[in-house]
């Protein structure tokens, strides 16, 4: 058993790069040196968890109770705690400094058994629990391993390193380069597991993995789809007939049914079950097998006309309370588009023929539960009339989707495409961009920030690219509420990864993800985006407005600086 120590010191190496290969060499060196379970522990703490994120285990301490645990642990009172904590800005350092041990005797496994009890701790009396465990493992730890068990309980401690970077780390750590890393990422794709991956790999070998299949009551990483600008490029892309489907304006949904068990995860992964009990019930009513996964939007509906409403009116359904009452305020309809596991077989290698045959023969629509409309085509014309039905309907534009293509788990491919188009727009899109600085307001916007830097995301160099920055598009609501946001993210300095030659008031940590729109796709002498191809500068957005914050998504979800490039040279 290796000693927490050894990987204090991992962290505190990955802390200091900001290279993805140097990222890769240093992660599969420790990987090399560690037990599968070990490698299963590494996976989660570097991203600063202690379980996937589809188990929703979270981590994060108040500060006020991290500070108590630290007074604990050094002798010294909440105060002083508190003092050392204002002039230094970050609670891990102030535990470097004041926890003055060089050595421990603490493991990994253990130091990962105390976080779970600290996680799992809950009623009457958990929060003394919670303090006491904190602090007897900060008194037991190096000055180095406290910084980092701080940040964890925490959840600041954010190394930057993305999934994809620590399965090219197992890849480099087991077979000596990247060469593994198809099977790795598939993997990774049907788990959404990085801890299991990591453990499998270790103690079975990658070819293992070359097996992996769903599992009920597992989320699958979503198939994600390419845009185009005009309806008259799908024969570039897709030379069989396609399904053209609606594409909803509502929120994205895999539902996971077992027996009379039914679970639903966004996005993210993140259990939203409780959220909508009528669309278990509907689902309970409608599915005829004995288990499957599903894959559809779910749609607020007006309760008078009965047509589809908007996303931000779904939104409303986002909450922990009252759930009865706003399900009678705001009902919704699950669309559902594809079926990737049926009576105990994976869908995922089976075409789309196949697919769409097997949801309908399946299930039974319902009040509350139907399939997502569609035509299956090869005509322009019928297309494009289709495109204009479905944006009458209230749908958002089109999916056009290869009939003979298998489901791609976690893959932004050409088997899927979306179109959605405002006419008056010369863009084809909107972007979802990264939020990593912004610029204080001034007159009316005092006290708050008067825009915000954007970036697009890179994983090959695992970076943040600018593209620009927004100050339209907010209301006074909005705007009153941008530090509340985003202040929990604010760091000293422009983080590591992130690339632009913009000045800004604050920088912040690359997490929070919006929506943005604009005008066109501009050369700029100060942001990065795609830089190393343009030369002469890089891209950036013009007059670019807020549409919405996108919570559904991560950092590493963004719009890529790939994506960007694309639609710039279609525009040219």
């Amino acid at each position: 058993m290796n000693n927490f120590k050894k990987l204090a010191r991992l962290f505190n190496q990955l802390e200091e790069v900001s290279s993805s290969l140097k990222m890769i060499d240093i992660l599969a060196s420790f990987l090399k040196e560690i037990s599968p379970e070990e490698a299963r522990i590494t996976a989660y703490l570097i991203k600063g968890k202690i379980a996937a994120d589809y188990k929703s285990i979270e981590m994060g301490l108040a500060e006020k109770l991290v500070i108590r645990a630290l007074a604990k642990a050094t002798n010294k009172t909440p105060e002083e705690i508190q003092k050392h904590f204002h002039k230094i800005g970050d609670l891990g350092n102030v535990a470097f400094e004041l926890i003055r041990k060089e050595s421990s005797n603490l493991k990994i496994v253990g130091v990962f058994e105390v976080l779970n009890n600290i996680a799992k701790a809950s009623g009457k009396g958990s929060q003394e629990e919670k303090l006491n465990l904190l602090a007897n493992l900060l008194e037991s730890s190096s000055s180095l391993e406290a910084k980092y068990i701080t940040r964890i309980v925490l959840g600041t401690l954010r190394l930057g390193v993305a999934e994809m970077t620590f399965l090219y780390g197992i890849s480099k750590a087991l077979v000596g380069s990247k060469e593994a890393k198809k099977i790795l990422e598939h993997a990774y794709n049907v788990f959404s597991d990085l801890g299991e991956v990591a453990y499998q790999a270790l103690k079975y070998g990658i070819k293992h993995l070359e097996k992996a299949e769903p599992i009920v009551g597992v989320p699958i990483r979503m198939m994600l789809a390419q845009r185009i600008a005009e309806i008259s490029e799908i024969k570039e892309h897709i030379p069989n007939k396609v399904f053209v489907e609606y594409k909803y304006d509502g929120e994205r949904i895999q539902a996971h049914i077992k027996n009379d068990e039914i679970i639903l995860y966004s996005r993210r992964h993140e259990n939203i079950t409780h959220q909508f009990p009528d669309v278990i019930l509907n689902l309970k009513n409608t599915f005829k097998g004995k288990n499957a996964i599903l894959e559809g939007e779910a749609v607020a509906i007006d309760k008078k006309t009965g047509e589809l409403e908007k996303f931000q009116v779904l939104m409303t359904r986002r909450r922990k309370y009252e759930i009865e009452k706003y399900t009678k305020e705001t009902p919704v309809k699950y669309f559902i588009f594809d079926i990737l596991y049926l009576n105990n077989k994976s869908l995922l290698n089976e075409n789309l023929l196949v697919r769409k045959e097997k949801l309908e023969e399946n299930i039974k629509e319902n009040e509350g539960i139907a399939l997502a409309k569609y035509i299956i085509s090869e005509n322009q014309n019928e297309i494009e009339d289709f495109f204009e039905e479905a944006l009458a309907q209230g749908a958002e534009g089109i999916m056009i989707k290869d009939s003979l293509s298998v489901y791609q788990a976690g893959i932004r491919g050409w088997n899927w495409i979306k179109f959605k188009k405002d006419y008056k727009k010369e863009l084809v899109d909107t972007f979802d961009l990264v939020v990593v600085g912004a610029l204080y307001g001034t007159g009316k916007r005092a006290g708050t920030y008067g825009s915000l830097l954007l970036a697009s995301f890179d994983p090959k160099t695992n970076k943040y690219y600018t593209f620009t920055k927004v100050g339209a598009g907010f209301t006074d609501k909005d705007l009153e509420e941008l530090p509340k946001i985003l202040n929990k993210y604010k760091i000293k300095e422009k983080h590591r990864l992130v690339s632009t030659g913009m000045e800004a008031d604050v920088w912040f940590e690359p997490v929070k993800v919006l929506e943005v729109e604009g005008a066109e796709i501009t050369i700029s002498p100060v942001h990065t985006v795609a830089s190393d191809i343009i030369k002469k500068g890089g891209l950036a957005l013009r007059f670019p407005r807020f549409l919405r914050w996108r919570d559904d998504k991560s950092a590493e979800e963004a719009t890529t600086v790939k994506e960007i490039y694309e639609i710039y040279k279609k525009s040219k």
